[in-house]
């Protein structure tokens, strides 16, 4: 998957959990970011930052993970359970992880 690719699936699930929830405004307002910010991360302009990107998931009620997941696929769903929450942490960090060495990588290739 392209960064593009990655931007526009982030984009197109980012509106598709916040539909009936939230108005771009809101959303910024419950995180703390300005509305422009959401804009540009719905636009596929700019890429969260990680911090932002776990508190989306939290004010989406999603995880991390499920803002990756491309439209037409269904998402795991974990059940609750400490162990399932330790596993669900872990995957979180791993994610997150993951996204901060793509998003590196992508500033070094622009810098």
């Amino acid at each position: 998957m392209t960064e593009d690719e990655l931007k526009g699936v982030l984009s197109t699930n980012i509106k598709r959990y916040r539909k009936g929830k939230f108005t771009q405004e809101a959303l910024a307002e419950r995180l703390g970011v300005s509305a422009q910010n959401i804009n540009d991360i719905e636009g596929k302009r700019r890429f969260p930052r990680t911090d932002t990107l776990v508190r989306i998931a939290d004010a989406l009620e999603v995880e991390v993970y499920q803002l990756f997941v491309p439209s037409g696929t269904e998402p795991v769903l974990i059940e609750e359970s400490d162990e399932n929450e330790r596993i669900r942490s872990a995957i979180r960090k791993e994610v997150v992880e993951d996204v901060r060495r793509a998003l590196g990588r992508t500033l070094d290739r622009i810098t």
